[in-house]
């Protein structure tokens, strides 16, 4: 790794230095026993010169050290419980088994808070500290305002959340992946929801960023391409004070049916679609307002306030082994979007290091696209770590059930989608949809 091996020494030297002194004054008080500090400072120098030796996670020059930028606070701090624990439970796996070319992942977190400077300020941190890859960030704003000092610095960075389409071309050298599909792929399927519902005009609103944009381009076309017509489309400022004139626009066309892709401020609109006698039945959504938590920003006094109201999201559906893995992990955990995908970021990460035979960050990204498209579907670091080392190739399968199959922009071909409806007080899913990229 990178700058790392000085750093960590002298760090280790400074922390040795103020255990000793501790020591020393310790041992200075009882008067009558006044050669224990010269005693005790010239035995123990020699204990910390072996623990680098002993622990490869403390410096080793050899062991992956991986970083996550993910929302702790913020916006979406929704999504940090979910796939924080999808990190930690593929590292607890690696490392249970052996870790990656025989040492130890160092997890180093980092949260993106929603703030674009906060985002910059964690990267700037995770890249000091000589970090060989990235998960992260969860929105493709804060991507964005990361990618550039993340890939610039030729470090792998996998997001398993990033679905706006402007990313697929965007210029990382390489460095950028996700294993979230794009939501080229999400626009047709919400389009296809609300057609499927009889619904003949739509309007649609989304936060002015990456993410709405894209998503609301997606949508826009696809519904149009299956006839349907777009009486209103437009982006709006997500951080206004009020979106009063949003819900204006959209109740004024007379639509069939209201799209709303947004995050939290999400709320605010519904709310006033809901005060103008807009239906729930007629609301539609996308991922970053999809889960159990929404209905409460909405109305915390009425569990039943979003009845009727669909939604779309990258599948939390995982496989059965999974799933029990998670729920054995994180027992408390309740909403599980983008679960699957982190675990998958660490595991392709590890992966593609182990076919390399390095943990250098260049090594690693020669190798990340490989690892999903070989001769043999594997599904866990074990199984998948058993074929390499047997001379196959593999094709890493994701958590969430499906072949990832990157394309040559480090993303997956292929992306399933939930279709859930909030039915009385539950988010519930009622339908997976699969899409692909020719």
């Amino acid at each position: 790794m990178r700058m790392r091996t000085g750093r960590k020494a002298a760090a280790l030297l400074a922390v040795l230095a103020l255990a000793i002194a501790a020591c020393g004054e310790a041992e200075e008080a009882p008067p009558a026993e006044p050669e224990a500090p010269a005693e005790d400072p010239a035995d123990e120098p020699e204990e910390p010169a072996e623990d680098p030796a002993e622990e490869p996670e403390a410096g080793d020059p050899d062991a992956l050290d991986l970083g996550y930028i993910l929302p702790e606070t913020g916006q979406l701090a929704f999504l940090g419980p979910p796939m924080i624990s999808g990190v930690e439970l593929a590292v607890e796996e690696i490392n249970d088994a052996g870790g990656v070319l025989g040492n130890p992942i160092n997890l180093l977190s980092g949260d993106e808070a929603g703030d674009t400077g906060i985002a910059a300020e964690t990267a700037s941190r995770l890249l000091a500290s000589g970090v060989d890859a990235i998960v992260g960030a969860a929105a493709t704003g804060m991507t964005l305002a990361i990618i550039d000092q993340v890939t610039g610095a030729g470090v792998v960075q996998c997001s398993p959340s990033n679905t706006g389409p402007g990313l697929t071309d965007y210029p990382d050298g390489g460095f950028y992946f996700r294993t979230a599909p794009t939501d080229a792929l999400q626009g047709p399927v919400l389009a296809e929801r609300v057609i499927g519902d009889a619904n003949a005009t739509v309007a649609v609103a989304a936060r002015a960023d990456d993410y709405g944009q894209g998503l609301l381009d997606a949508t826009v076309g696809a519904f149009e391409a299956q006839g349907g017509e777009v009486v209103y489309a437009d982006t709006y400022d997500p951080e206004a004070a009020t979106f009063d004139s949003v819900v204006e626009a959209m109740v004024n066309s007379n639509a069939d049916a209201y799209v709303v892709i947004a995050f939290a401020e999400g709320a605010a609109i519904v709310q006033g679609l809901l005060a103008a006698g807009v239906d729930t039945t007629d609301m539609y959504g996308a991922d970053g307002i999809a889960g159990s938590a929404f209905a409460a920003e909405v109305d915390p006094g009425d569990p039943n306030v979003l009845d009727g109201m669909t939604f779309t999201a990258p599948s939390t559906q995982s496989t059965a082994d999974f799933d029990a893995k998670l729920t054995e992990f994180r027992p408390d955990l309740e909403d599980r979007l983008f679960a699957a995908q982190s675990y998958d970021c660490v595991n392709i990460i590890a992966l593609a290091a182990e076919a390399a035979g390095s943990t250098a960050s260049a090594d690693i990204q020669s190798q990340m696209i490989a690892v999903t498209n070989g001769d043999n579907a594997c599904g866990t670091f074990v199984e998948c770590k058993e074929l390499l080392d047997a001379g196959e190739s593999i094709a890493y399968q994701s958590a969430a059930g499906d072949a990832l199959e990157f394309t040559e922009n480090g993303e997956p071909s292929r992306g399933t989608y939930d279709v859930s409806e909030w039915i009385d007080g539950e988010f519930t899913t009622v339908d997976t949809v699969t899409g692909t990229v020719d």
